[in-house]
């Protein structure tokens, strides 16, 4: 058997032992390594978030700034599609305007070259109409002085007509 004092001398070394593996067994260092990453992985996640947060913001930036520039764009194109179509409209206006004062002129000369021509020709038959009656009343004349005549009424120094 063994001694006393060995056996105190191995359990003390065994405990020394225990002691100092449990000693190794401190996580105060593997604790700090870990809280270390952490952090890092903390501030890496921040890092990229506030780089993402920075890229929407300017992104969105730059869209509004596109869709400002399209929307300009239309309302110019808007604005120059108006003007030409005014510009049409007015050109149209003044086609129809031109074309109506050839109509209307145009109707003038024609009317002007009826009224002419029917006054020339009702001029014509007064002048025939006038003519008839002058001649009617010729021969009525004639045709009184005959039947006078025929009558046994002579006018003064006229003769009766032979026949």
């Amino acid at each position: 058997m063994m001694e006393v004092s060995t056996l105190v001398s191995q359990m003390q070394e065994t405990l020394s032992t225990i002691h100092d593996t449990i000693a190794k067994f401190n996580t105060a260092e593997h604790a700090a390594r870990l809280d270390e990453l952490e952090q890092e992985r903390e501030k890496h996640i921040q890092s990229l978030l506030t780089a993402f947060s920075d890229e929407s913001s300017a992104l969105s930036q730059k869209r509004k700034a596109q869709r400002d520039a399209i929307a300009e764009q239309r309302r110019k194109e808007d604005e120059e599609r108006e003007r030409r179509r005014r510009l049409e409209d007015e050109e149209f206006a003044d086609r129809a305007r031109m074309e109506d004062e050839e109509r209307d002129g145009d109707l003038k000369e024609q009317t002007k070259g009826v009224d002419e021509k029917t006054d020339m020709l009702m001029a014509q038959v007064e002048e025939e109409a006038q003519r008839m009656l002058e001649e009617g009343r010729e021969r009525l004349r004639k045709l009184e002085e005959r039947r006078k005549c025929a009558n046994g009424h002579h006018p003064a120094g006229a003769q009766p007509a032979h026949r």
